[in-house]
């Protein structure tokens, strides 16, 4: 076992570094003991004496100087200074005398007249002007004196023969009463040129048309105007313009085909 600590002797003073000795070869590495058992804490030995202190250092080289500060902001303006006191006007001077009026001069001799220059080159036609605004139309002149009348006109070929037109027209008109038909009859020597119906019970028109019979011919006339209703409820009237003429000629006649 370990023995027992000895007291730790006071710390001498340090001495002159000896001279570093050759590094000795490294010895072969033993066998790792067995740990022994602790041994008892020995008594702490008495602090030795602070060594004395050591000469200065030498003084570190100057640092780099620092970069330029930003240029500061400008200043306010100073206030404007005191107007100075205007100074006092000077009198005005007397004005001078007025100098004596000069002698005329003798008036000079008339010059020779000179000889006429000649005439110089004719210059370009200018431009012409603006055209000037329309003058006002004149008075309408008198009416010329009418002309002679001119030769009558070869006489036109006679046309041809016009039909013979109506000598005279009326209406007849007959009422029938609860039926369908009514039927408006000319006169003899009459016939229907037009015609019309009527109803006092507002029921449907059938037909309208003119009673036609033959003339004899292949031509035929109306001799008047028959009316068809749908029911027999109310009074049907029938109407028949009928015209007389001297001749039923054929033209007449298709009026009616």
């Amino acid at each position: 076992a370990a023995g027992v600590t000895g007291v730790t002797g006071a710390t001498g003073a340090t001495g002159a570094d000896g001279a570093i000795g050759a590094t000795g070869a490294s010895g072969a590495v033993g066998a790792t003991g067995a740990t022994g058992a602790s041994g008892a804490a020995g008594v702490t030995g008495v602090t030795g004496a602070t060594g004395a202190t050591g000469a200065d250092g030498a003084i570190g080289a100057t640092g780099a100087s620092g970069a330029v500060g930003a240029t500061g902001a400008t200043g306010a303006s100073g206030a404007a200074g005191v107007t100075g006191v205007t100074g006092a006007t000077g009198a005005t001077g007397a004005d001078g005398a007025i100098g004596a009026t000069g002698a005329s001069g003798a008036a000079g001799a008339t010059g020779e007249t000179g000889a006429t220059g000649a005439d110089g080159a004719i210059g370009a036609t200018g431009a012409s002007g603006a055209a000037g605004a329309t003058g006002e139309t004149g008075a309408t002149g008198a009416d010329g004196a009418i002309g002679a009348t001119g030769a009558s006109g070869a006489t036109g070929v006679t046309g041809a023969t016009g039909s013979v037109g109506v000598t005279s027209c009326s209406w007849v008109v007959n009422t029938t009463s609860a039926a369908v038909t009514s039927d408006a009859v000319c006169t003899t020597g009459s016939f229907a040129i037009s015609g019309g119906c009527s109803s006092s019970g507002g029921l449907n028109l059938v037909s309208s048309t003119p009673d036609a019979v033959s003339n004899g011919a292949s031509a035929t006339a109306a001799t008047g105007w028959s009316c068809t209703y749908s029911l027999p409820l109310s009074d049907v009237t029938a109407y028949a313009l009928c015209c007389s003429t001297p001749t039923l000629d054929a033209e007449f006649d298709q009026l009616f085909e």
